[in-house]
């Protein structure tokens, strides 16, 4: 689908393969299969997209205390290993292709294992893995 996705927009926008792989037109969202894991399917989207110079965003998705350790700090650092997993397996793919850190890491509410969105513990990682993106610009 990826392919495809990119030829259809390499003809509507007008443009040869050569300014396509200059141009980036489409991007894709790869999430990671936390904890830790980049899946097939995905490692695929990163092999299309990147080797058509095409933008990919890593974006793990953690949530503390179910598929990332319970406190904050840990849960970040998983979402960095992750998100730099992915990122430079972009970059492997082909050297320069664009690529951004990206992130989401909440909790789970201990009592009914049920995603807790919006808390505090949701805003200072939001906040962190901001600046965490920021430092590898």
């Amino acid at each position: 689908r990826n392919v495809d996705g990119i030829e259809i927009t390499r003809i509507a926008r007008g443009i040869s393969h050569e300014q396509l792989l200059e141009q980036p037109s489409v991007f894709t969202i790869i999430n990671t299969n936390s904890p830790l894991k980049l899946d097939v399917p995905m490692m695929e989207g990163i092999i299309q997209m990147s080797s058509k110079g095409q933008v990919v965003i890593v974006t793990p998705f953690t949530l503390s205390g179910a598929m990332a350790p319970v406190t904050i700090a840990g849960a970040l650092v998983q979402q960095n290993a992750e998100a730099l997993s992915g990122i430079a397996f972009a970059q492997m793919v082909k050297k320069g292709a664009p690529v951004g850190y990206g992130g989401f890491a909440s909790n789970v509410d201990m009592k009914s294992g049920a995603p807790a969105f919006g808390t505090p513990e949701y805003m200072k990682a939001q906040l962190v893995g901001g600046q965490l993106a920021r430092r590898y610009n």
